[in-house]
């Protein structure tokens, strides 16, 4: 998928790409050094979904070579954030599924 493709997961005015599996009322989240914040549930730390700042740049960086691109996930997000997904303890806010997206 080129970034100027519609997709509804896609925002152009914010260059946000969301997507949202399972809502939660208490969901949290957690961003990367990469600009992907992943959202969980706080109880089970099973992940809900997922979202990417600046996606044009993110979409350059992990596009495929027919057009799609990558991001590896979580199943789960583990209890030590900061050692076991190399997530930066300064941009916390408020298992491993490699998705293939065209």
């Amino acid at each position: 998928m080129a970034v100027s493709e519609p997709d509804p997961h896609y925002n152009s005015e914010t260059n946000t790409y969301r997507q949202i599996y399972k809502g939660h009322d208490n969901a949290q989240a957690v961003t990367n050094s990469d600009g992907v914040t992943i959202f969980f549930d706080p109880d089970t730390n099973e992940v809900l979904g997922f979202q990417i700042a600046n996606f044009s740049a993110y979409y350059e960086a992990n596009k495929t070579e027919d057009g799609g691109w990558n991001i590896s996930l979580p199943a789960r997000v583990p209890a030590n954030l900061e050692e076991e997904m190399d997530y930066d303890e300064d941009m916390l806010r408020s298992g491993v599924r490699i998705a293939e997206i065209y």
